[in-house]
């Protein structure tokens, strides 16, 4: 090919071309590298190359040179550098061989890459904030785990003596109890024991994803585990007004369970009910059966859930932006806790809502196979 054709090409190169003599001068450059380095041709023809790096990085340079003339260096080298203030070029060194493989020195082409550079820091730094974002969680988990752990303590200390004193007036020790007043105890009685395997289970939620706890399934009737939710519910559903309209079956209604889970279940949805009607609203439980499966469906007469929430109510720590009645607030894990028991009895829950109209809970269990 044409000298002066050869010259034209890399006369039009975008990227910045030099060549390095046997001696690590300088011996050709075009236009590009002259552009990019801002030193004028005549002023760089027959200069160390080193002359145009850093001084902290002469002994890289010189290292890559003499490895590519020994052939310690395959094929071509790369380095980042910064050239010119504010701008990031790749230097790729090559070896040039000659006839009867004669060392004539080495090219270098550079290539801007301010671009590539500016986004690999931007990685790296976001890397890094999602490094610290993580332990951050971390911390707050181990937090977490160890406020759970207090309350446990701190709520299971003054429960314990409420519990026996309330089993020695059961007993009768200080005085006779009308049958309305033992009524009373044996409920609140019933939830204490019910509230302490409930604070165990605070930690449920955690474990039941991460691990298979033993459970002890038995045979449940859902209309007494029904039943009793609602009395557990009705103190707090006439403070408001709320009427409970309670439709179960005469006759027991058998499924393969675990009680307290249950009991978790129906209390969660129950008080989800009262929190989120309106003052003189009302909650209808029915519960009934085929062949094969058992139905729970507890419909509120409350404000209801937007469209944009219905997705996400089982979600843990989900709270919509709405008051509850009374303020009555939560942690936000019910309903995550809901999903979780019934998929532990391999049913599903399902939930219909309409804002200002209410809501529809609708739980399908499996019924004890005979």
């Amino acid at each position: 090919m044409n000298l002066s054709i050869l010259k034209e090409i890399f006369a039009s190169m975008e990227q910045g071309v030099v060549f390095i003599d046997d001696q690590n001068r300088v011996a050709y450059l075009n236009p590009a590298a002259e552009r990019l380095r801002n030193i004028p041709h005549n002023k760089m023809l027959g200069q160390s190359i080193l002359h145009y790096h850093p001084r902290r990085i002469h002994s890289k340079v010189l290292k890559i040179v003499e490895g590519l003339r020994s052939g310690k260096i395959k094929d071509h080298h790369r380095m980042n550098l910064q050239l010119v203030k504010g701008k990031f070029y790749d230097n790729t060194y090559s070896a040039v061989w000659g006839p009867g493989n004669e060392y004539l020195g080495v090219s270098v082409v550079t290539q801007e890459v301010t671009k590539r550079k500016k986004a690999e820091d931007e990685l790296k730094e976001t890397l890094i904030k999602l490094q610290l974002a993580n332990e951050d969680l971390v911390r707050l988990d181990r937090l977490k785990d160890d406020f759970l752990s207090n309350v446990s303590h701190e709520l299971k200390t003054p429960m314990i003596s409420v519990m026996g004193y309330i089993g020695m007036i059961l007993k009768e020790k200080a005085g006779s109890l009308t049958e309305s007043q033992r009524n009373f105890l044996e409920i609140s009685y019933k939830n204490l024991l019910k509230l302490e395997k409930n604070i165990d289970n605070l930690f449920d939620l955690a474990e039941l994803g991460l691990r298979k706890p033993i459970y002890t399934f038995e045979p449940i009737d859902l209309v007494k585990a029904v039943r009793f939710s609602c009395s557990t519910v009705d103190p707090l559903a006439k403070e408001y007004q709320i009427e409970l309209e309670i439709r179960l079956p005469p006759e027991p209604l058998i499924i393969d369970g675990v009680a307290d889970k249950l009991d978790q279940l129906f209390d969660n949805l129950l008080t989800n009910a009262v929190k989120y009607n309106h003052r003189g609203g009302k909650i209808t439980i029915t519960l009934a059966e085929n062949d094969r499966c058992a139905f729970a469906h507890i419909m509120n007469t409350g404000i209801g859930i937007s469209n944009q929430s219905l997705s996400e109510v089982f979600t843990r720590y989900f709270q919509e932006n709405k008051k509850p009645l009374g303020d009555i607030r939560g942690l936000g894990i019910g309903l995550s806790l809901v999903q979780e028991i019934v998929k532990l009895h391999h049913g599903e829950v399902q939930i219909e809502s309409e804002p200002g109209k209410g809501t529809v809970f609708s739980v399908m269990l499996p019924k004890k196979q005979l």
